[in-house]
């Protein structure tokens, strides 16, 4: 396997991946909001 090889095939996986991270970020993004929302509310005069 030749080093051009090697970097495609890195590059492809490295895609896969993040796209499977971005799916997985929309999905749970929903699910997760109320868990990071802060209840911390501001009052003006």
């Amino acid at each position: 396997m030749t080093r051009r090889d090697r970097v495609v095939l890195y590059g492809r996986l490295g895609l896969i991946l993040m796209a499977f991270a971005m799916i997985g970020g929309v999905v749970a993004e929903p699910l997760l909001r109320p868990l990071m929302s802060s209840r911390l509310t501001i009052a003006q005069k």
